[in-house]
This record gives structure tokens, sequence and C-alpha cells, in this order.
């Protein structure tokens, strides 16, 4: 998970990687406010030395964990055809879920941070906004429903992809992927082309 900007050598790259990875099994399990460097720096078998010989303190590994997230994620939308907002938003978010399974550990561990505000919350942002923008561009949904909507399905989705994790990445991954589609297909999508019968809920 080391970003593009990081040196090319191995040995940097294979301790930044295990400071990353360590630093996210210990969001997963506790409030970022009580990790230690020490207790970091012992859960990735590294010492303090090669710690700030990389970092100078927790901020900076979130900061690079969000930048090569958010680069990956940015790389997703550029990929994603928004010609057709319906099949582009659908190829975009099947995208994200292939990123995420790609490296399941390591964004496990990022889902089940306990944080209250922090590096899930982050990307999250980014995500919303950059959706709103493209379907602020190619519906005329209003920006209030808009919201609605990509709080609905922002919020379902990490649900579903933490109750997988949690029990185990069952059912198989080809059934979480195909069961979101065939919910956003009959509600989602109905909405978005007015095709919903007055009065029922989204």
């Amino acid at each position: 998970m080391v970003s593009c900007k990081d040196s090319l050598d191995p040995r940097a790259i294979d301790s930044k990687n295990k400071i990353i990875k360590a630093y996210t099994k210990l969001l997963s399990q506790k409030d970022r406010d009580y990790i230690s460097i020490n207790e970091l720096c012992e859960l990735s078998h590294i010492n303090r030395t090669t710690f700030y010989r990389h970092y100078k303190s927790l901020s900076d590994i979130e900061a690079d964990i969000e930048n090569t997230v958010l680069v990956k994620i940015n790389e997703l939308f550029l990929k994603a055809n928004f010609q057709d907002y319906m099949t582009g938003r659908e190829q975009f978010l099947g995208d994200v879920y292939k990123l995420i399974t790609s490296d399941i550990e390591f964004y496990s561990m990022i889902l089940l941070s306990n944080q209250k505000i922090g590096l899930l919350e982050r990307i999250i942002r980014v995500v919303r906004d950059r959706l709103r923008t493209t379907m602020t561009a190619k519906t005329s949904i209003s920006p209030a429903q808009i919201d609605l909507i990509l709080t609905f399905v922002i919020a379902g989705r990490i649900a579903v992809y933490r109750k997988w994790i949690l029990d185990g990445y069952m059912p198989p991954e080809e059934v979480v992927s195909e069961t979101l589609s065939k919910i956003s297909a009959s509600g989602f999508d109905k909405f978005l082309t007015g095709k919903c019968d007055e009065g029922n809920e989204f």
C-alpha cells in the first residue's frame, strides 16, 4: 500500500507496508488516541529508528494511507464511463468492490476501524463529493435528494461489507456482488429513472 512517491528501495517499501498494516490492524481494535508508537513498532516488528525514518507521527501514516487509497479511487473515477450515468455508476461501484477484495486484509481493517472521525470518513467524503458532482451533472435529481441517495447507498454498502468481513467473508464474493447489484437495480435505478411508484418508499 505504499504510495507512488515512496522510495523504490525494497527494504523501505517492506518497512512502510509493515507499519501501515500494523496501524490499520490496531485501528480496527481501538481508537487512535490509544495507539502508541511503541505498540505499533512491536506489532510491525520494526524498531523506533526505522519508524522515524519513514514517519514523524501516526498522523503521517494516516496521510500516507489516505493518499494511496484516494489515488486508487480517483483512478476508478477516471476509468468509469459516466456518459451513461447508470452504467458508469454501476461500473464504478463494482470496481470499488474489486479494489476492496484485491487486498481484503488491508481494506477490512479500514472498514472495521473504531475511529469516530477518521480515515474511512475522509475517504467516504471524497467518494460522496465526486458522485454528487457527477449526479448533479448527469441527472435532474435535486441536490437534497442526491444527498439522501448517496447517504443511503454508501452507508448501506459499507454495512454489507462490514457484515461480510465479520462473517468470515461469507457468502462468497460473487454472491455479495450480485446481491448488491440486484438491490441497486430494483430500487436505486428505478428512482433515478423516475419509475418508482408514487408513495412507495425508496
